[in-house]
């Protein structure tokens, strides 16, 4: 992991301001949703893209009961029947 040149803090409520430069960086913009992981000594932060929840495939995707499931799981589940 290479630094970014970025110093921040947390506030009294436990957030962070993310600097302009990342946000542009990253296409992140107000309200859209980020996912946070862990590492043993790291916290990573990753704009969220749904996906299968079968495969991980982000494309092509269909809501079955509210779950993301890509168009060649979908078939798959089919071919079970």
């Amino acid at each position: 992991m290479k630094p970014a040149g970025f110093l921040c803090k947390i506030d009294k409520l436990g957030r962070i301001v993310i600097p302009k430069p990342l946000r542009s960086k990253y296409d992140l913009h107000t309200d859209d949703a980020i996912e946070l992981f862990t590492e043993p000594d790291a916290i990573v932060i990753k704009k969220y893209a749904m996906s299968c929840i079968f495969c991980g495939n982000s494309e092509n995707l269909k809501m079955i009961q509210n779950k993301p499931v890509c168009e060649d799981c979908l078939k798959q589940l089919k071919e079970l029947s």
